[in-house]
């Protein structure tokens, strides 16, 4: 029998000790830029308060949470490619994430956002996987175009970059503020997460839950999945019970939990989460038999009846894939720029080509006072470089030049609160050293928006030749 969904077995959920507090923690090079090194905290400039702030009141959890059945989530998606892990961070969270903060559902491509703008900016231009912090650091720095203006959920061609201005500045209003990733192996973590999916631990603010990010093992996935027992709770639905013991990654979206979900790991005809499983001589969280995430899956909906299985808890805590010990979430934020760049330009060689662009308060300066390499634009040193592939600047095979935006706004913020628009632009294209990469700048405006993101005016920048590769390319014009 089926307890009321809002009645907590609270015998599952013993007091945990102060050492087992909730944290923040990284578990590896995975879901961070190795680049940005230890100390990179991508949650400093979010909103949301930390895990270390939070109290969670695990009695006031209700036993099931479903945020897929939310009309702020998208469909099953059935990924093409190896794009899991922009499937799970940017198809279904980011889009969760933002029709949450936008107040709307997830019901077309206008409010949906596609996996494949993130997955083809740093997959070398090749089928390989990613993970969901690569998709988050995008949205963090580039942004996200909604799936309408981008063409869809996915692409047709792997490694191909969009054409058009307004995909690029659409993408700018859409980012990620900061993403994190929290262990799952004590039962005060597990509670923290639980109360996030419920209200992100704010019931005062009474918003819906949060989404979390997995990254699972996949591999001999017969040996751990099993069918819930006649007469349990959801009987006949699928649920792992370990994560595969071979294999590869593979990024998933966990929705929610439902505690009383459970499955005979021992063998001893009942389920409960007061035995030594394991024979370490205590009884852990690793030892629970009841208790599951839920979790959907970018395979289709036809993938274990509905696109989605439960996860025990317990398979959380596993020493030999510790990658999968770990949650991962992020903060959405609407962004407005008041000052872009329009650039058509072609290169053959993307990985190689290098941008910076300068600005300076002084009409008549030589030099900038400040400047930026654009991440995408510079071979995505953040991922570790080449990120974009070895192709043409619109994707492999296609020496057509595009036309990209860039945001300059935070570039020329620097200048200072009395900046009035009377200054000095600087563009300089270049490749990589020891590259024999060769572009053409075609064309080159600035752009300008109000607070509120009205066009404002258009300002064509004028330039003679536009080659660059064996030269560089300087451009400068007045920053008005």
């Amino acid at each position: 029998m089926t307890r009321p969904l809002f009645l907590l077995p609270f015998f599952l959920f013993p007091v945990a000790s102060v050492a087992d507090e909730a944290e923040v923690a990284y578990p590896g090079h995975f879901s961070r830029p190795p680049s940005q090194g230890k100390e990179y905290n991508t949650w400093a400039d979010a909103k949301g308060p930390d895990v270390a702030e939070v109290k969670p009141d695990p009695k006031r959890l209700p036993s099931r949470v479903d945020n897929s059945a939310r009309p702020e989530f998208p469909p099953v998606y059935k990924q093409r490619w190896g794009a899991c892990g922009q499937f799970a961070s940017v198809a279904s969270i980011f889009t969760y994430e933002m029709n949450v903060l936008n107040g709307t559902k997830a019901d077309s491509d206008a409010t949906r956002f596609p996996a494949h703008f993130s997955w083809n900016m740093m997959n070398r231009a090749e089928n390989v996987g990613s993970e969901a912090y690569h998709g988050w650091e995008v949205a963090k720095r580039v942004g996200i175009p909604t799936a309408a203006s981008y063409g869809g959920v996915r692409r047709e061609k792997i490694g191909s970059w969009p054409d058009g201005y307004d995909i690029w500045r659409e993408a700018m209003e859409y980012r990620v503020s900061g993403y994190r990733y929290t262990p799952a192996n004590t039962v005060a973590q597990l509670n923290e997460a639980r109360g996030w999916m419920f209200d992100r631990n704010q019931p005062e603010k009474g918003r819906p839950g949060g989404i979390l990010a997995l990254d699972g093992r996949m591999g001999e996935l017969k040996k751990v999945t099993k069918t819930i027992a006649e007469g349990e709770h959801e009987a006949g639905k699928d649920v792992w019970v370990r994560w595969g013991p071979s294999g590869f990654g593979h990024g998933i979206t966990c929705v929610g939990y439902d505690d009383e979900v459970g499955f005979d790991l021992n063998g001893d005809g009942k389920i409960s989460n007061d035995l030594d499983l394991n024979g370490d001589g205590k009884v852990t969280l690793a030892d629970w038999e009841r208790g599951a995430y839920i979790v959907v899956n970018s395979w289709g909906e036809n993938w274990s009846t509905d696109g989605r299985i439960y996860l025990l808890y317990s398979a959380m805590i596993d020493p030999g894939w510790k990658r999968g010990n770990y949650l991962g979430r992020c903060e959405v934020t609407r962004y407005q720029p008041t000052t872009t760049l329009r650039l058509k330009l072609a290169c053959n060689d993307r990985a190689a080509l290098r941008m910076r662009i300068g600005v300076s308060d002084d009409p008549g300066a030589g030099d900038a006072k400040y400047e930026f390499a654009p991440e995408a634009f510079n071979g995505w040193p953040l991922f570790g470089g080449a990120n974009p592939g070895h192709v043409p600047l619109a994707g492999p095979h296609d020496h057509t030049p595009i036309e990209v935006g860039i945001d300059l706004t935070e570039l020329v913020q620097k200048l200072g609160p009395d900046f009035k628009g009377d200054g000095r632009l600087f563009l300089h294209l270049d490749r990589a050293q020891d590259s024999k990469a060769v572009g053409y700048l075609h064309e080159c405006s600035l752009r300008h928006y109000d607070v509120e993101g009205k066009f404002l005016r258009e300002t064509p920048v004028e330039f003679g030749g536009g080659k660059f590769g064996s030269a560089p390319l300087t451009v400068e014009a007045a920053l008005r």
